[in-house]
Order: C-alpha cells, then structure tokens, then sequence
C-alpha cells in the first residue's frame, strides 16, 4: 500500500513531470528514485514502486493535473489554515 505524499512532493513532482524531459524519463525508468531526487524530506517516498513504467502521459496532462490537485488542496485546507501573504516593505 502506498503511503500519502506529503503536498510539497506532489507539488515537485508535478513541476518536473510537467517541464523537464530528464526528470520525466528518470521518473518513467525508476518511480521511487526519481521521486526522492527531488530531496523533499518525504518518508512517503520509500513507498513507491520502483518498477519502470511503460508509459507517461504526455507534459500538458500534468499541467493540466497539477491545477486540479493544487486547487483540491487549497480547498480543503482552508478551513484549517489561513492564507497569508508576504508583502514587502
């Protein structure tokens, strides 16, 4: 069973899936690995297959993914935490 990852290491892999060639070709031969270069501090990580996939849905998938997982979860956090800006002086 696959633990849940944590938002900011879906928010990295989504970055990288979406834009860079390299990442998305080390993510599609090795999952797990791929997921703990981006160094977010996960434990949930060490849950992913390591098995190569055949096959990556195409940049614009993710982009498109990555409005709709960022947006469920701003949703559903906030009614927990507020939303700050940092504003400078």
């Amino acid at each position: 069973m696959t633990a849940k990852l944590s938002e900011k290491t879906i928010d990295a892999l989504l970055d990288q899936l979406s834009a860079n060639d390299e990442f998305r070709a080390q993510f599609q031969r090795n999952p797990r690995e791929a997921t703990r270069s981006l160094q977010t501090g996960d434990a949930a990580v060490d849950s992913l297959s390591d098995a190569p996939l055949q096959s990556l849905a195409p940049k614009e998938g993710f982009r498109h993914a990555r409005g709709i997982v960022r947006k469920q979860l701003m949703e559903s956090m906030s009614p927990f935490v507020p939303i700050t800006l940092d504003i400078p002086r």
